[in-house]
């Protein structure tokens, strides 16, 4: 299927003129998560990771993606016509493209092109830098693609002003301000999240993300406009945008506008850095929020160490003999959140990873790869949801009976370094490229190590994943950003072992000042917000110095403080006790 649809798309090529192909990943607003509609990438080559980019020519086509997805990409690309690039291993798509440039005859014009509502700016100044491409004049995913999704089109919701906890009028006050100081006239601005925290507004267009299609242009005159599809707008939205002087406009002006400015230099905008700073009603919205989910995750686990017992095989079967699989996890871990008051789905697709799966990254099981669960080795369950008040994103790792030696020793080496970077007092401005060694530490000195980054900003019902503050070992803007008093982080160092097993585990950490005595002022440490227990089984005690031993008794306590009262039933609320019991 997917080496037919590539002779299509070559057929299509050459009736066009074009002699390379650039499909990213993308929509016009450089969303982490695409909507079905733009998912043209993975419908071109039958990769369903959520980041990559194909380029297809006449007689070679490929497809580059992050370390997170490369054993995914290896089993999804067999047998098509796409040949894997490693990105930060084999050459970029930017070189990539200027080799093929010079391997071009002198005499015939070479023409690169994408799909015109499938490039940012940014994305167009990185993979170009050393030739120019041009947007299709027609695009050939509407042609091809016979059965393509239609645009989102959720209604808007507003945020209320107390869950917000800051008005709408002050945001944008704060942001004409910033053109005036600046001498701007204007800002124009794709980042959904961005727009729907400056305009207080939530929707649904885009699975995980309550974000809508849209952009917005801020005016100096304290006019803006919002470029949006109309249906989209309900009467109460519309006299919220009214009061706070934006007008509607159809989204197509939008995306006009956009790809006008795809070769011109990047704005600068402020509302990144704003929104990472969470005012303390946004505080106090991840704080219950993390509650919520403490408890379904807490009645979760009993479940999953209570209700399922061991086949003759050794395969976990419920009490009517239903074999426990990766996607039965997923289903009742769903099931438990779906019963916390102010749920609104979920964060992200749950990843469920079972044995090997675990050492795939971000693995998502499918009816063709989902998996039964055994009475041995471990399970991998990274998850997390969206409820009224804010928005969590949690990885535990859990035995499931047998462990080897090696999964114990790697178990023992992850939370190590979880515990030593939830735990840091460092100064205020600090960088999350300094922050990063503190979770590696331990499992550099065991000889292991993880490609993806440590931890991550999370939006306050917006985007799972939120800049700009980031952390890793890599040196790249986001890691060179300080941390300041507000901003939240997620903290989850991970070891894969490839055919064996994977371990991840993960909270999220808010930036708070310390009570510093000392002469020195300025320091921050981390407040956790997650709540759940870690599972103690893994653990080889005699890896764990006194300090790692208090602050995992201290953090246990702490959570078995707050869910206990909070859990429907005594046999659950005793498994939280021997759960976060001392060691």
């Amino acid at each position: 299927m997917i080496t037919a649809r590539v002779e299509a798309l070559r057929t299509w090529m050459s009736a066009q003129g074009i002699d390379v192909l650039v499909v990213p990943t993308m929509d016009p607003h450089n969303s982490e998560y695409v909507p079905e509609h733009w998912k043209c990438r993975q419908w071109i080559t039958g990769f369903t990771g959520s980041a990559g980019c194909a380029v297809v020519t006449q007689d070679d086509a490929r497809l580059w993606t992050d370390s997170r997805y490369w054993l995914q990409a290896t089993e999804q690309l067999a047998d098509t016509p796409f040949i894997l690039m490693r990105e930060g291993e084999d050459i970029e798509i930017a070189d990539w493209l200027f080799n093929a440039l010079l391997e071009s005859s002198i005499s015939k014009k070479f023409r690169v092109a994408f799909p015109a509502d499938m490039m940012t700016p940014e994305l167009y100044s990185e993979l170009f830098v050393h030739c120019s491409a041009e947007a299709c004049a027609d695009d050939p995913f509407a042609t091809l693609w016979t059965d393509r999704p239609a645009m989102p089109l959720s209604k808007a919701e507003i945020m209320p002003v107390e869950l917000a906890g800051e008005s709408a009028e002050h945001k944008l006050q704060r942001l004409v301000e910033w053109l005036q100081n600046e001498k701007k006239t204007s800002l124009f601005v794709s980042e959904l999240s961005e727009i729907c925290w400056l305009l207080n507004l939530r929707g649904n267009d885009i699975p995980y993300n309550p974000f809508l299609i849209c952009f917005f242009r801020a005016d100096v005159s304290g006019r803006h406009t919002l470029y949006i599809h109309s249906e989209q707008i309900t009467p109460d939205v519309a006299l919220h945008l009214d009061a706070l002087n934006v007008e509607v406009r159809p989204y197509e002006e939008g995306l006009a506008i956009q790809q006008n400015r795809l070769t011109e230099p990047v704005e600068a905008s402020p509302i990144a850095e704003w929104r990472a700073c969470k005012n303390e009603a946004e505080q106090q919205g991840f704080r219950e929020a993390h509650i919520r989910d403490g408890v379904a995750m807490v009645r979760f686990l009993h479940w999953l160490e209570t209700s399922p017992i061991p086949s003759e095989g050794g395969v976990l079967v419920d009490a009517d003999n239903n074999t426990i699989t990766e996607m039965k996890v997923d289903e009742v871990l769903t099931a438990f959140r779906a019963e916390q008051p102010g749920f609104c789905g979920l964060s992200f697709e749950t990843i469920a990873a079972y044995g090997p799966h675990g050492a795939i990254v971000h693995y998502e099981a499918t009816p063709e790869t989902d998996v039964p669960l055994e009475a041995r080795s471990l399970l991998l369950l990274d998850s997390g949801a969206h409820f009224d008040c804010g928005t969590t994103d949690i990885t535990r790792t859990i035995a499931l009976g047998e462990l080897t030696d090696e999964e114990r020793r790697v178990y023992t080496l992850v939370l190590k370094g979880h515990l030593q970077l939830a735990n840091l007092v460092f100064p205020d401005g600090t960088t999350g490229l300094q922050l990063d060694t503190a979770a590696r530490m331990a499992m550099w000195r065991e000889g292991y190590d993880f490609g993806h980054g440590t931890g991550h900003g999370v939006g306050h019902r917006l985007g799972v994943h939120e800049g700009p503050v980031q952390i890793r070992k890599n040196l790249r803007g986001c890691t060179t950003l300080p941390f300041h008093a507000g901003q939240n982080i997620t903290d989850e160092p991970g070891v894969y072992v490839p055919g064996k097993f994977g371990v991840r585990i993960e909270n999220i950490l808010f930036a708070v000042p310390t009570e510093s005595t000392s002469s020195f002022n300025n320091f921050l440490r981390f407040e956790q917000h997650t709540l759940c227990p870690y599972d103690l089984r893994p653990i080889v005690v005699e890896m764990l110095t006194p300090d790692e031993r208090r602050w995992l008794n201290d953090y246990h306590a702490h959570v078995r403080e707050v869910l206990t009262l909070l859990l429907p039933t005594e046999e659950e609320r005793q498994w939280l006790a021997d759960a976060t019991r001392a060691i």
